[in-house]
């Protein structure tokens, strides 16, 4: 996962957060003046940059299935914490061809782990403008935002909670950014 400078809206990475992400326990480390509104338990991300191209960056990358993650909404940011997971990270990767490049990718997301790093992606809501929203409750809790931030970059973020019907978490979620 490649990290993003500290200035961008969105933000993502693993070792370098901990410590001033989360905590060593994967807790959120709030920032001065920063108070935690909600926090959600198995939430994913998905986001991208830009939206509007073919194959577009990947800078958080969401997983199908039971995540095991924590989504903090907070005053400043919105940010999910996840645990590392090496099937998931891999399963992509494991055909002939890729099965060399998985075994190094296995061997460091083993160490990372050891290390006690989580991966992290911070969205800071201030910075970025909605364009677009689409809402789902059933099967799945999922909102797709498409943004455009300060930075005049577009961005596409997907948050999803695959047992459905959060309603309430999604409003929270859309009403973090401006219109």
């Amino acid at each position: 996962m490649t990290a993003i400078p500290s200035q961008a809206p969105v933000r993502a990475g693993d070792r370098h957060g901990q410590g001033t992400v989360y905590s060593p326990s994967g807790e959120l480390v709030c920032k001065l003046g920063e108070s935690v509104i909600t926090e959600l338990e198995r939430w994913d991300l998905d986001v991208m940059s830009p939206w509007r191209r073919l194959l577009p960056h990947t800078i958080f990358p969401g997983f199908h299935g039971e995540p095991a993650s924590r989504l903090y909404i907070t005053s400043l940011r919105i940010v999910l914490i996840r645990e590392i997971d090496e099937w998931r990270e891999l399963a992509g990767e494991l055909y002939p061809l890729g099965l060399p490049n998985a075994a190094a990718k296995e061997a460091f997301l083993r160490q990372l782990k050891k290390e006690g790093v989580r991966q992290f992606c911070e969205i800071y809501p201030d910075a970025l403008r909605v364009v677009s929203v689409r809402k789902h409750l059933k099967p799945k809790s999922l909102v797709e935002l498409r943004l455009i931030g300060d930075d005049g970059r577009q961005y596409s973020i997907m948050a999803w909670n695959v047992k459905g019907g959060d309603g309430d978490a999604l409003e929270l979620i859309v009403s973090r950014f401006k219109r």
